[in-house]
């Protein structure tokens, strides 16, 4: 049986059937996201992308992230699903680029 992408343990799938990849194909049902966190203490932004919101933010604010641990708690103030990991770095770094620091500013997410 085929994988068409790789699946992180515990990710659902679902398995499929076409005429192009035969029957019983296995295809992934999950979405990938670029998130901007902020520090509610120090009031910085940082920018990121990921497979699951929930627990990256709390290795953000378990200490777990170098980048991070030293502005604990943070909090996710914007998010965006991509269907690909490349599509949501390929944003994460537009915000972080002037053209989406502009954007962020523009829209009142930071």
């Amino acid at each position: 049986m085929a994988l068409h992408r790789s699946c992180p343990k515990g990710m659902p799938m679902a398995k499929i059937g076409d005429r192009a990849r035969g029957p019983g194909v296995l295809v992934a049902l999950w979405m990938f996201y670029v998130y901007v966190l902020q520090s509610e203490t120090s009031k910085t932004h940082y920018y990121g992308h990921s497979i699951d919101l929930d627990n990256r933010l709390k290795r953000h604010n378990a200490g777990k992230v170098r980048s991070t641990k030293g502005r604990r708690p943070w909090k996710i103030v914007y998010s965006e699903p991509f269907d690909t990991k490349s599509e949501a770095y390929k944003r994460e770094l537009f915000f972080k680029s002037i053209e989406g620091y502009r954007f962020l500013k523009e829209k009142g997410i930071i």
